[in-house]
């Protein structure tokens, strides 16, 4: 940031934050467990800080903050891969498993089948159906955060809506039912 005084850098970096932090903790918080979200959003501010004259103007510089976030859950997730691969051998070797505890709270039913059905969808998929309709960005939006064209985005998300439908009415249908 050539000509950008400390005081400036700080303000502006407190403007993108004060603007940005709820949507980004929250987009974390739909991706991984509530005690790692906290984690994720502040690593993502410090990817911001320290590429403060990368952020983009407005209106694209949440779905850029979404893409950095979005590396940062990536490397969340392989960070818990090797967790559990570490508890896997050490419980092959026979000693004790410590588990770690789930923090997502499913209220009813219905939430636990939606999130099934998600969980089933390739992760391309289910990334494009959550920055649709959790952070409710635009396809151009969503274009911009994982870096790939708006046709591309409405053909994922085209896919990905008839194969979630397809996968909730399976799942709603009546288990067990007897047939007289």
């Amino acid at each position: 940031m050539f000509g950008v005084t400390p005081s400036s850098a700080e303000e502006h970096f407190g403007d993108i934050y004060a603007r940005n932090y709820r949507h980004v903790l929250a987009y974390c918080g739909r991706r991984l467990p509530s005690s790692e979200a906290l984690d994720a959003a502040s690593d993502t501010f410090l990817v911001v800080w320290r590429r403060l004259g990368d952020v983009p103007d407005e209106p694209s510089e949440r779905p850029w903050l979404y893409g950095v976030a979005r590396r940062v859950v990536a490397n969340h997730h392989r960070s818990a891969r090797r967790r559990h691969h570490l508890i896997e051998r050490i419980a092959s070797d026979g000693q004790a498993v410590i588990e770690a505890p789930d923090d997502q709270v499913l209220r009813t039913e219905p939430d636990r089948r939606v999130i099934d059905a998600l969980n089933l969808l390739g992760e391309a998929d289910r990334e494009v159906v959550l920055l649709r309709l959790w952070e409710e960005l635009s396809t151009t939006e969503i274009a911009e955060c994982l870096g790939i064209s708006d046709v591309a985005v409405r053909k994922r998300l085209s896919r990905a809506r008839r194969r979630l439908k397809r996968l909730l009415s399976t799942a709603l249908q009546p288990q067990g039912v007897a047939h007289d």
